[in-house]
């Protein structure tokens, strides 16, 4: 494995080379802590362009892995419904325009390792109960009827608060053109040599669970990873502002930061050394920071939860502008405690 270190402005630091031996399993541990030789894909299906492209890229990350995929659409009855006798159903709606993505997406031969299932509620409970058994979960950015509103709506905050596995939002095509040529189509997948996996750390558990998630991944697909970590001037680490008198130049700030993110990550990196990792250090906007990475990225990954740097990037204000800007699948990892709750 090799471990490449750059400095904040991308000049080449140091490489480490670990003397960790062995080769990564196909399949990871799932996020339960336990193995899966078949892991589990579920991806949100409304019919739209967007979860079309959400289908398709399940579909390459599925077969990536050797997973299972399951494609998921609900239906409720609209508020106005009159119950007499008509000939149009919700549900037999639903169902159609999920065999019509089917197709669109695999075309007239499903393969045995893909289901489709319709349910009736909301899409965020769906969803949710969806994720307490699969290990990756993955939606489109903008659809209509099941699931508007997924990204920007209390779908999205119940998402990102409840989901016991990691989320995978999918852009659309206008954000990349590498992203579809035909509808369900992405090849994104195809690209993973030359596109690393970006991964945002704080220092915080929840990045470590983020960067574990990464590393797996990267492993699988034959991706390398990129750990990024930010710093800027309202956040500046508590060992310089302890020195009274001493004002640290931005470089010897960066290279600190640099270095508790060579310490603090190690430990991970070296359990897999067949992923080739770069960690960088910037003074930068943390959404600023993965959104101009995001452009070269195969996926960016976060945590659910973190500080520092990343803090408050679901929730706040970071969080919807990279969900609005970014060019690449963003990633949200849940924090270990609460998927194994």
């Amino acid at each position: 494995m090799r471990v490449i270190v750059f400095d904040g402005v991308g000049q080449v630091g140091t490489r480490i080379q670990t003397l960790v031996s062995g080769q990564q399993p196909l399949y990871a541990e799932g996020m339960n802590g336990t193995a899966r030789r078949s892991p589990l894909v579920v991806v949100g299906v409304d019919g739209s362009n967007s979860s079309l492209l959400a289908l398709g890229f399940a579909k390459e990350y599925a077969h990536k892995l050797h997973g299972r995929l399951r494609a998921v659409s609900t239906w409720t009855y609209p508020i106005s419904y009159n119950p007499l006798p008509v000939s149009w159903s919700p549900e037999e709606e639903t169902r159609s325009q999920l065999r019509q993505a089917s197709q669109e997406v695999f075309g007239d031969t499903l393969p045995n390792w893909y289901e489709s299932v319709v349910r009736e509620g909301s899409a965020a409970s769906n969803l949710i109960a969806e994720s307490r058994a699969a290990d990756v979960l993955i939606v489109g950015s903008r659809g209509h009827g099941g699931f508007a509103g997924l990204l920007l709506g209390s779908v999205s905050s119940q998402c990102a608060s409840h989901s016991r596995c990691p989320v995978i939002v999918i852009h659309s095509a206008d954000s990349d053109p590498n992203y579809a040529n035909e509808a369900g189509q992405t090849g994104l997948l195809e690209s993973a040599r030359d596109r690393p996996v970006v991964v945002g750390h704080d220092g915080s558990a929840n990045a470590d669970d983020a960067l574990e998630w990464a590393l797996s991944t990267a492993a699988q697909l034959g991706a390398s990873v990129e750990v990024v970590r930010t710093w800027n001037l309202d956040r500046i680490p508590p060992q310089f502002t302890e020195e009274h008198g001493y004002v640290p130049s931005f470089d010897e700030v960066t290279a600190r930061v640099r270095r508790d993110l060579v310490a603090e990550t190690r430990g991970l990196i070296e359990r897999h050394p067949t992923v080739e990792v770069t960690l960088r250090a910037a003074l930068a906007r943390p959404a600023g920071e993965l959104i101009a990475s995001s452009q070269r990225a195969l996926m960016v990954v976060v945590g659910s939860r973190g500080r520092g740097g990343f803090a408050g990037l679901i929730l706040g204000s970071v969080s919807t502008e990279c969900v609005a800007h970014a060019m690449s699948p963003i990633v949200v990892v849940p924090a270990a405690s609460r998927s194994e709750s």
